[in-house]
């Protein structure tokens, strides 16, 4: 009986280990609007390095500098000329971005709307981030996008 309960009781424990490994690697890839702000202005390699540490892997594609999560279908893509795209499919991620956007120090500069496409602005000194979503009839679901663009390109 004995050997059955210390049996159970290293199933368990490796278990538990595994879905705690999952749960840890979930949060160390979540980003936070303030990393985003921070990062945006980085070199790029320290970019690079951040984006390694948040789980994601540099895409070959047309694009240069366009990484995917490994986790999820969330898409970091940048440039050195000023220019961080985030591309997430996950409304409750995006409201949470939104969210700690809100808290910022950047200032809501207003709506516009432009062939069935509607933005929102804000800003914070010569930096500028747009909001936006689109829906993609292929695969049917819509797409909510981050973008900073900033005038200072001196890195």
């Amino acid at each position: 009986m004995k050997k059955i309960i210390l049996l159970a009781f290293f199933a368990i424990s490796i278990f538990s280990c595994r879905e705690n490994k999952k749960s840890l690697i979930k949060i160390k890839s979540e980003i936070t609007f303030n990393e985003l702000d921070l990062t945006k202005s980085k070199p790029q390699y320290e970019i690079e390095e951040f984006l390694e540490k948040k789980n994601f892997i540099l895409l070959e594609s047309n694009f240069a500098n366009q990484w995917k999560s490994k986790s999820t279908d969330d898409i970091i893509q940048f440039n050195d000329k000023g220019v961080l795209v985030f591309l997430t499919d996950n409304i409750g991620k995006y409201n949470k971005l939104v969210d700690q956007l809100k808290k910022s120090t950047y200032e809501y500069t207003g709506k516009t709307m432009k062939n069935d496409l509607e933005v929102d602005s804000y800003t914070k000194g010569d930096e500028i981030l747009f909001l936006s979503s689109t829906y993609d009839p292929e695969t049917q679901k819509t797409f909510y996008s981050l973008t900073f663009l900033s005038n200072n390109t001196e890195k």
